[in-house]
């Protein structure tokens, strides 16, 4: 083989191995846009989007008071599971902040919990936003209350 074959089929091997990294790069981008609802939006899961929730959810409205570094946050329960629920409010706390809140359930009964905020949807343009608020989960209820939010999941069936 001679010097300008050899030049020939090196310039070839190095530019479809510059395809063969674009191709692996743009499925690879491709699939991570699929993964957009890892934090869920409200306007995602009423769109159908994949909902990865360990348990089954219902919508309510239900008044809700969260104690806060800050005083006291009034929301709107709009959903709510066994393991947690989602508050519209004007002013989402920070991911990770562990606060108690007070629900106003059936008949006016107090639900009472202790809370962690599991994501927010604070930094979604308003445009992109149904209900403003954040989704949090429930770290501590008392047996009472998880039957009566089981007796709601059932009765919604």
């Amino acid at each position: 083989m001679d010097t300008n074959t050899k030049l020939y089929l090196t310039v070839i091997v190095i530019f479809g191995g510059f395809i063969l990294i674009w191709v692996v790069y743009y499925f690879l981008r491709m699939r991570d846009r699929s993964d957009i609802g890892t934090h869920p939006s409200v306007e995602l899961s009423q769109k159908g989007g994949a909902d990865k929730r360990q348990h089954p959810r219902v919508d309510i409205n239900w008044s809700v008071s969260m104690e806060t570094r800050d005083g006291t946050i009034d929301g709107e329960i709009k959903n709510i599971s066994v393991g947690g629920a989602f508050i519209c409010c004007k002013k989402p706390l920070p991911v990770g902040q562990v606060f108690p809140l007070t629900m106003m359930g059936p008949n006016n009964e107090p639900v009472a919990a202790t809370a962690e905020v599991a994501w927010s949807n604070i930094n979604v343009p308003d445009e992109k936003v149904i209900n403003r608020g954040m989704g949090v989960r429930f770290i501590k209820m008392s047996e009472r209350h998880i039957q009566l939010v089981r007796q709601i999941l059932k009765e919604n069936e």
